[in-house]
């Protein structure tokens, strides 16, 4: 054929390039591709880690997913991209640019603001007199702008984003649909193939008006969304690598969108774009990305098996001296008499200048829960995301202290000379505690406990909490991913009701009054109580002990600073 007559209707497909750089990219693609999946495979596996847990990975693998298959199409478009019609090569971009794209950056969008989302409800089991502005509108409930207001977190989350990833789809559909230069045979006058040459004509298909949905898209994503992100994040000082997994991930995707618009208009580029196509600019954000994402929380699970590795091989030997170093640092008499606040500033002070294996024991854990569970509290809600643990020890060890006295008097719970007025009263102290912090349905973060523990107390409360609370939530049900990832509560409100403070117990919506199971007894939380106690020595304790002594917690800031850390929520 005539090459003047040829066009990218009628140019013939090219032998795959195997030169290389073509090499280079095929093997590079399958190697990288190797390590991501087994990374994500080894987060998997350990999903039921509590740094894994809270973190939700479905979302944020979801995005990796979608986004790496995009970037795995861009990987081969030098060494076999020739070998398709050009027509369709470029149609299968857009469609692809046009729908995986979006859908992987808003599940990573969405990602980022379960962090920042459970950031914010950590943060009320220190300061549980924070108001949602869902709670503020309840007054005005028959307003329609109330009512969006009051729509759960996560189901606005998931109709925001369903809605722009919607609108983008559709919008990139309807382009095609009236752009002719995909197909000659139908499309609106004027939107033909420009250029007399094929590599001009190839430089039009790249170029136009029906790329501008995709690439407003990634301009409200990374300039818009991104932004907002890192200057919500900046300030929270989280000890399990998500602050830093957030920021970056954030920073990387920056240069995408503007550098994919230089390559595509200006002439410089049409070199490289022969080997480097301007869609590489976005996939060197999913690269780094994917780092983030999948390395980032690997890494921090390497470290957890190291440590617990390490606690495992001098478990007793620290529990004896951290037991020894307690008694020696503080005569129990004087610490009873001691106030609150002066003892929990000896213990601190002790903490940051004693031999540290002393102080990674359970004798010194349980003192701190006894002694200065503030700053134990604090640090767990605002750095380590695992308050629910220490607000849990400390419930059950007053509802236990509460017990004390009575059980010396009348006996055991179950089988003791108690009034049932009295037995009823400490059951609804205990159902308070399961309420708040076990139930799956009622507790914002609840406990991570196995499930034969879940179990035992489901049997001792879930129906009675069932008839005070009402259904609850709809957690193990809900049809929406993002709610499905993120810990909820029935509604705001109930939830600003219930978190009113960690040392007592918060009061039910109605008192229980029913028959009470006969396996309450003042153990019914003990298989619990020790579980969680291992979690915190193994994951929140080490991290609190190290932090004092690196000088980052003190007992007479911690508070101020940390609340400052989390005003833009």
């Amino acid at each position: 054929m005539d090459s003047s007559q040829l066009n990218i209707y009628n140019f013939p497909p090219q032998p795959p390039k195997w030169d290389k750089v073509g090499l280079f990219f095929v093997s590079f693609a399958s190697t990288w591709t190797t390590v991501v999946l087994a990374g994500m495979v080894f987060c998997w596996w350990n999903r039921d880690l509590p740094i894994l847990r809270i973190r939700g990975l479905p979302l944020a693998f979801g995005s990796v997913i979608f986004l790496h298959m995009y970037w795995l199409m861009a990987q081969i478009v030098y060494p076999v991209g020739g070998s398709m019609p050009i027509p369709i090569a470029y149609t299968v971009q857009y469609f692809i640019m046009g729908t995986w794209f979006p859908l992987g950056i808003a599940l990573f969008h969405a990602a980022n603001l379960r962090f920042l989302r459970v950031a914010e409800l950590q943060r009320r089991f220190v300061a549980p007199d924070v108001k949602t502005k869902q709670v503020l509108s309840r007054s005005s409930h028959y307003s329609w702008v109330s009512r969006i207001r009051n729509i759960r977190y996560g189901k606005k989350v998931t109709i925001i984003i369903s809605s722009v990833v919607a609108i983008q789809w559709i919008l990139c559909a309807v382009m095609w649909v009236m752009c002719s230069k995909y197909h000659p045979s139908f499309g609106l006058p004027g939107t033909a193939i420009k250029g007399s040459t094929v590599p001009e004509q190839i430089i039009d298909l790249g170029r136009g008006w029906e790329w501008i949905p995709s690439v407003v898209y990634q301009f409200i994503w990374t300039w818009g969304v991104a932004p907002y992100l890192i200057v919500c994040a900046w300030n929270i000082r989280d000890t399990m690598g998500w602050r830093t997994q957030t920021i970056g991930a954030c920073i990387s995707g920056l240069h995408a969108t503007p550098m994919f618009l230089i390559a595509s208009y200006v002439p410089a580029f049409n070199g490289i774009n022969q080997y480097y196509p301007p869609s590489q600019w976005i996939h060197l954000h999913t690269f780094f990305l994917e780092i983030l994402t999948v390395f980032i929380p690997a890494y921090e699970v390497i470290k957890h098996h190291l440590r617990a590795k390490q606690a495992a091989q001098h478990r007793d030997r620290w529990d004896t001296e951290s037991r020894q170093a307690v008694d020696v640092c503080f005569d129990k008499k004087d610490s009873r008499q001691s106030s609150l606040s002066s003892g929990s500033a000896d213990f601190l002070s002790t903490l940051s200048v004693a031999n540290i294996d002393q102080m990674l024991g359970l004798g010194a854990l349980e003192h701190a829960l006894a002694q200065c569970s503030k700053p134990l509290l604090e640090f767990s809600a605002y750095s380590d995301f695992s308050a629910e643990n220490i607000a849990f020890l400390m419930r059950v060890g007053k509802w236990k202290a509460s017990l004390t006295s009575d059980i010396a008097e009348k006996g055991s719970l179950d089988g003791g000379n108690w009034d049932e007025e009295g037995r009823i009263s400490m059951y609804n102290a205990a159902l308070s505690i399961y309420i708040d912090l076990v139930g799956p349905r009622d507790a914002t973060f609840p406990l991570n406990l196995s499930w034969q523990q879940l179990s035992d107390l489901e049997h001792v409360f879930e129906r009675p909490a069932r008839i005070v609370q009402g259904e609850g939530s709809d957690n193990g049900s809900s049809a929406f991913v993002f709610d499905d990832a993120l810990p909820t509560s029935r509604d705001s409100d109930r939830l600003s009701s219930r978190l009113t403070g960690c040392d007592g117990a918060t009061a039910l919506l109605a008192r229980y009054t029913g028959e009470i199971s006969h396996l309450f007894t003042e153990r019914v939380f003990d298989d619990a109580e020790r579980h969680v106690k291992n979690l915190v020595l193994l994951n929140t304790w080490p991290k609190f002990v190290y932090s004092l002594r690196r000088g980052s917690v003190d007992s007479g800031s911690s508070t101020g600073s940390n609340k400052a850390r989390l005003q833009l929520f």
